[in-house]
């Protein structure tokens, strides 16, 4: 019965901008990673970039899963995509693909901007 108990309590780990409830199986799972090597969690690019971008969380690097092979990589490593028809699990987001291969993602999802992290500022942010 006590063991019920700790197991009901159990807090789950949460996106550190929305709040939404972090699955660490989600391929739009997040990070930023910050000097020190502390990772911040979040449950979408677009969730871990406006929190970077804006501030609220200080950080070095931007982690995320690449598109098509799921693989972990620096947000250098890839192009944010905008546009088309692969959303998140809020809606329109950023979709990290490979920079290799961002021309196949616009022509299978008719995606409309291909940007670099650096793209990504604030003011972009804000305006889209």
């Amino acid at each position: 019965l006590v063991s019920l108990a700790f197991v009901a309590c159990k807090k789950e780990p949460r996106c550190k901008r929305c709040g939404m409830k972090l699955d660490p199986k989600s391929a739009w799972r997040t990070d930023l990673v910050g000097d020190d090597g502390t990772v911040t969690s979040f449950d979408t690019p677009r969730c871990a970039l406006t929190s970077w971008r804006e501030g609220q969380t200080k950080a070095k690097s931007i982690r995320v899963q690449e598109y098509y092979d799921h693989v972990t990589k620096d947000g250098t490593e890839v192009r944010f995509m905008l546009g088309g028809d692969v959303v998140g699990p809020m809606g329109p987001d950023f979709v990290p693909v490979d920079a290799a291969r961002a021309a196949k993602f616009i022509q299978d999802h008719g995606a409309e901007k291909a940007l670099t992290l650096e793209e990504v500022d604030a003011a972009f942010l804000k305006a889209n």
